[in-house]
């Protein structure tokens, strides 16, 4: 149960209409538990030849109002406590996603796409089911087990004794199975995320399939996932298959005992027949809320195995911003990494202790080769990832000490591989802000030299796009990420490589426009073609998480190192594509 306190803070929200539900619950059962006793007493009645029809009427018709009441309350209690379940889930659900979307960088590069979605669906749904049918049926067996009992002992102590003989043997099979449902649910929870990453990375990586026709591999390997995650829930559904059975079995063994023993006293005359027959309703009463409890139990493991996994994102959630810190509408000034020290994984460090200045409105950019930490570099701008040693200020100021919205309204990021989304492309541009005019929306992408291409289009800006913009071309992708960056007027601009994909004309033409764009603030360009970086007021070349050159162009060409090495090479490539 320690697993489900994450659940808590939700419950006490809700904590009236819960204690609502919990009251009438016990307004239903106390109706339903009352009606044996005047069935007992019209067996009485009718075995003892003394017949009174209007007392027998009268019984009869109080008979028929408990149990329309007893219905009546149980109604409202699942109005009140299946309706607080679905507030508590869509709350979970939404404290999840924002959290989520909330995360440095580094969480998701521990933290599989399959987990995620197995946690915000399964894993939710889970935790709904016990705070819905699970409190609901556990407070009506409790309530129930505990009136039933009391009536069955003010009938007779005794037989009540020897029904209740199989209870023990009921809880410790209960707590048994229970417990096995506990690991086998969660088994059957990291199977179905390996299975949904699986998905996931077949239908992204599609085209790959296809273009090396890997297809029935693919298929192949899917299978086994998908075994897996078959074998896992069959071996779960074999333990919960014997919770009800068993408790059956042992209730009917109540029954048989009941009967033995109760009968005889009707024989010697220690109880009547109407006393009889009470003692098998108020058992018959019994058997749902006990055998309810084996079904009460799996779901509370299951939504205890769903609660740990959530848990464990839970647990990384971030402190609010607060309130001291500096909220401006833009950040700008000189950028200054103090000794910067970063590392993924303790053993494997990214960056080692950079320190470098870029002034107000000029322009720098970086290259070097695969894995220097280029990027890591310009993402510790954005908040996104966090050094272990150093800081990044901005006008003197550490950019943990700024709010993170102002930070991040300040800077406009554009990856090597942007992410478009199933939507028309005036939206991808504007990200989804309403407030930004068409008129901007079309400056920007005549800027990132994409507007042409796009009044092609069928429907031009209102055009959809598929998923990731699969129905674009890499640089056209680049050009609408590059248009959706400038809609938001950043004071700091930072391309990671976002030329990667457009020709050489192009690139020259856009970073023409993004110079008058630019005029007075600042750009970082990250890029391995030098024609992209060489027009800027300074270059720094980075290797193994160093800055080993630092200059203008025509400064770093007149120095005997890498980056003149690189040149030479682009050169002579160049010239060959020329010829």
């Amino acid at each position: 149960m320690k697993n489900l306190r994450i659940i808590l803070p939700y419950i006490r929200k809700y904590r009236l209409q819960i204690a609502a539900g919990f009251i009438f619950v016990l307004i239903s059962n106390v109706a339903a538990t009352l009606s044996p006793r005047f069935v007992g007493k019209v067996i009485d009645l009718i075995s003892g030849g003394n017949i009174d029809m209007d007392v027998v009427l009268w019984d009869i018709l109080i008979i028929i109002s408990l149990t329309l009441f007893s219905a009546f309350f149980m109604s409202l209690t699942r109005r009140f406590i299946i309706s607080v379940s679905r507030k508590i889930e869509y709350d979970l659900r939404k404290d999840f996603f924002e959290l989520i979307v909330s995360m440095p960088l580094n969480f998701f590069r521990k933290m599989k796409t399959g987990d995620l979605m197995a946690f915000s669906s399964n894993d939710i749904a889970a935790a709904r089911e016990f705070l819905g049918p699970a409190v609901m049926f556990g407070a009506n067996s409790i309530s129930m087990f505990a009136l039933s009992i009391y009536f069955m002992i003010k009938l007779d102590p005794g037989v009540t004794g020897i029904a209740l003989i199989p209870l023990p043997v009921v809880a410790l099979l209960t707590y048994i199975l229970g417990k096995k449902v506990h690991f086998a649910f969660t088994d059957v929870q990291q199977a179905f995320a390996s299975m949904t990453e699986k998905v996931r990375e077949s239908v992204t990586g599609i085209r790959i399939l296809r273009a090396y026709a890997r297809e029935r591999d693919d298929e192949d390997n899917f299978e086994k996932f998908n075994k897996d995650y078959y074998r896992k829930n069959m071996a779960m559904v074999r333990i919960q298959a014997l919770t009800i059975p068993v408790i059956m079995v042992l209730v009917g063994s109540s029954l048989v005992l009941v009967l033995i023993f109760g009968g005889r006293m009707v024989i010697n005359g220690g109880l009547t027949i109407g006393g009889l027959a009470q003692f098998f309703i108020y058992l018959n009463l019994l058997i749902w809320p006990v055998a309810a409890l084996g079904w009460i139990i799996n779901l509370i493991q299951r939504a205890s195995a769903s609660a740990a996994r959530l848990q464990t994102v839970f647990e990384q959630r971030i402190t609010p911003d607060s309130p001291k810190k500096q909220r401006v509408e833009k950040i700008r000034g000189n950028i200054e990494f103090r000794d910067i020290h970063f590392r993924i994984d303790p053993e494997i460090p990214i960056i080692n202790g950079i320190s470098l200045n870029i002034p107000e409105g000029s322009s720098l950019g970086i290259t070097g080769p695969v894995g220097c930490g280029k990027t890591i570099l310009t993402s510790l701008l954005t908040g996104n990832d966090k050094p272990q040693e150093g800081s990044v200020l901005i006008n003197d100021i550490d950019i943990n000490d700024y709010d993170i919205k102002s930070l991040r309204n300040s800077v406009s990021f554009v990856a090597q591989e942007p992410f478009l989304f199933s939507d028309t492309i005036a939206n991808n541009i504007s990200f989804g802000r309403s407030d930004i005019d068409r008129s901007i929306i079309i400056d920007c992408a005549r800027i990132a030299g994409i507007h042409d291409e796009i009044m092609t289009f069928p429907e031009a800006y209102d055009t959809l796009l598929g998923e990731k913009g699969i129905s674009l071309s890499g640089g056209q992708k680049q050009r609408l990420a590059i248009a959706r960056a400038l809609t938001s007027k950043p004071e700091i601009l930072i391309l990671d490589d976002a030329f990667s994909a457009v020709d050489g004309k192009m690139e020259s033409r856009i970073l023409e426009n993004l110079k008058n764009k630019m005029a007075g603030k600042t750009t970082i360009i990250v890029s391995h073609r030098l024609s992209a970086i060489s027009g800027c007021d300074n270059i720094i070349y980075m290797e193994n998480g160093n800055i080993t050159e630092s200059g203008t162009n025509e400064q770093l060409l007149k120095g005997i190192g890498k980056y003149l090495d690189l040149y030479m090479k682009q050169k002579l490539v160049s010239e060959l594509d020329e010829s």
